[in-house]
């Protein structure tokens, strides 16, 4: 069985109208950083409202980076006519529109015909919620913070054909997902995947000899 392959899907991206934005990663990253953070209780202007430690305004937080990186080198050695055309720039390109709101991407060929009389409108703020895939245990919805591109080989055409992208992302919880079903589903998944794991832990813990160690500090 070969390895799975990493990818970011946001179904709703509206590419061409309807059809989802996919990145399947061609080559996993060799590591992922991971840091969980408590979310912050707000704090009053006048400085008030102290509250305890222990009491949390919603899940903690939680921030993924690292780094991809695209080859077009298999692709061109066998006559892969998008690679020959324009490299890994398709990839680099659906990777930059994963932070772009959908209206943002959307193509209505009407208007673009000159058809109708619909005004020009500005695209929403708000940001697509993106399924970040690690895994059938890990799936998560996320905002992509940020990408940092390095090209470092291009085609006669300045297509590139190698980089290296840094990945910085931002797991979402419940409460800033009202309006997605989908997202909120993958959430409490993998929170509940977690809860299974942690006691798996605990069962190999006890096969370590922790009841001992317990009774040794009562």
């Amino acid at each position: 069985m070969g390895a799975l392959k990493g990818a970011f899907i946001n179904i709703g991206a509206g590419l061409l109208g309807a059809l989802p934005n996919i990145v399947v990663f061609q080559f996993n990253p060799e590591r992922v950083t991971r840091t969980p953070s408590l979310s912050r209780q707000p704090q009053a202007p006048d400085g008030s409202g102290n509250h305890p430690a222990v009491q949390q305004p919603d899940y903690p937080t939680e921030s993924i980076s690292f780094s991809l990186r695209l080859d077009a080198s298999d692709q061109l050695a066998g006559s892969n006519p998008i690679a020959a055309a324009s490299g890994i720039l398709p990839t680099l390109s659906a990777l930059e529109l994963l932070m772009v709101p959908a209206s943002g991407v959307s193509l209505d060929l009407f208007s673009l015909a000159g058809g109708g009389s619909k005004p020009f409108q500005l695209p929403p703020l708000n940001l697509n919620t993106i399924l970040f895939f690690w895994g059938p245990f890990r799936i998560l919805p996320v905002v992509i913070s940020s990408l940092s591109i390095t090209e470092t080989e291009y085609d006669p055409l300045l297509n590139p054909v190698r980089a290296e992208v840094s990945v910085s992302l931002r797991v979402l919880t419940p409460s800033q997902l009202s309006d997605s079903t989908l997202a909120i589903g993958a959430y409490n998944y993998t929170e509940k995947v977690k809860q299974v794991m942690a006691a798996l832990n605990l069962a190999n813990a006890v096969s370590m000899g922790v009841g001992s160690v317990l009774s040794l500090s009562i």
